[in-house]
């Protein structure tokens, strides 16, 4: 999936939280980190959008493990919770920051590549004859991501 998808997906996703009777303290927090979530698993790719910003950081993880591996694995996630277990970084930002990365990975077993959630089982997790990243149908469903957003949205605050 593209980054746009991705961040929207994430975006989504927190909705989908807020819509179901989730609570945040701070919504705005919330919203920028589930966008900055739902980008970072592709830190291992050096054509993303956070690997353009951070080359050096990119293009090691990317030799050392590869893309869609270890930063598209449940251990990255259990990992980054702990992480932010020895912080004091405010729970609406950790959580966001969580459930984005959660997202992204969900939205990327969508695609033909998969992903390796089990990493370091070398066993790729995805739908057969998946979504093709970038085509007609990953921009159907951005959009469509979209007009849930404009719904929620509208639910929510109006």
């Amino acid at each position: 999936m593209e980054g746009k998808t991705h961040i929207v997906g994430g975006l989504a996703a927190g909705a989908l939280y807020l819509n179901l009777g989730g609570a945040v303290g701070h919504e705005a927090l919330f919203f920028g980190s589930l966008a900055l979530g739902a980008l970072i698993p592709d830190i291992d790719h050096t054509g993303s959008s956070i690997g353009r910003k951070v080359p050096l950081i990119d293009n090691i993880i990317s030799k050392v493990f590869g893309h869609r591996s270890f930063t598209h694995s449940l251990l990255f996630l259990v990992l980054a919770f702990f992480l932010f277990q020895q912080t004091f970084w405010p729970k609406d930002l950790e959580f966001g920051i969580l459930l984005g990365m959660f997202s992204h990975m969900a939205l990327d077993m969508l695609t033909k590549q998969g992903i390796k959630f089990l990493w370091p089982l070398k066993i790729d997790i995805g739908i057969p004859g998946g979504i093709r990243t970038g085509g007609a149908i990953e921009q159907g469903f951005f959009t469509v991501l979209v007009v849930y957003l404009c719904y929620v949205g509208y639910q929510i605050y109006l």
